[in-house]
Parts: C-alpha cells; structure tokens; sequence
C-alpha cells in the first residue's frame, strides 16, 4: 500500500507536467493526439527516473537499465494509446465535456495500467 501511495504522488508531479504541456499546445491548436504524445512523454521522462529511484527501488525482475527502459516504455506506449483511445471516444462520440476535461478522465484510467502493468512485468 505505501508503493502505490507513493507512485500515487509521483504519478501526481509527472502527470502535472503531462498536463500543463498538454493544455498549452491544446490552447496552441495542436491536434489533441500530438498533444497527448508529447506531454505523455514529458511527464514519462520525469516518471521513469523518479520512480525508478524512489518507488521501484528494488525487485527488478530485468538484468539491466535498458530493459528496464524498454519495458516501462512500452507500457507507457500503452497508456499513450489508452489516453488518445478514451479522449477520442468521450470527445468525438459523446461529446460529454471538452479535450481538457476528458483528457482528466484519461489520465485517472489509465493511472492504475501504468502502475500494474510495472508491478506484473518489470518489478517485484
């Protein structure tokens, strides 16, 4: 319970970080999807190190950095694709609020993909 709190915490700055990139190249009239792909990568960066520093300090279930790397970075691929999949369908087909506010609801899913899916396939 106190590594989820943590990565909880964590997920909290590196998704701030996400966000406000995000919301500035939204108000700049860029296309939602690039948005998310570069403020996803943004907060990604800081999340990785962090993370791999202060909440995943031990259990590593690869031999080395760069498997590390390539693992979180693929299931962070992952969450890019659940965040563009969820804004899309509750922007395009329900229209329910606007990109900021959906992306909010996106994030919130697809936290607990990024925190099992390194808990199941790279770290103990």
């Amino acid at each position: 319970m106190k590594q989820i709190s943590r990565f909880f915490v964590l997920g909290l700055f590196s998704t701030a970080i996400d966000f406000i990139t995000y919301t500035i190249l939204i108000y700049l009239n860029v296309n939602y999807v690039i948005a998310i792909i570069i403020g996803y990568s943004c907060g990604f960066v800081f999340n990785f190190f962090i993370g791999r520093k202060h909440i995943f300090v031990q259990g590593l279930k690869v031999d080395s950095f760069a498997k590390e790397f390539n693992l979180v970075l693929v299931i962070n691929l992952i969450a890019v694709l659940l965040n563009i999949i969820i804004v899309y369908i509750l922007y395009s087909y329900w229209h329910i609020l606007n990109q900021i506010a959906d992306r909010i609801i996106a994030i919130i899913l697809v936290f607990f993909w990024n925190y099992f899916a390194r808990k199941i396939f790279v770290y103990k």
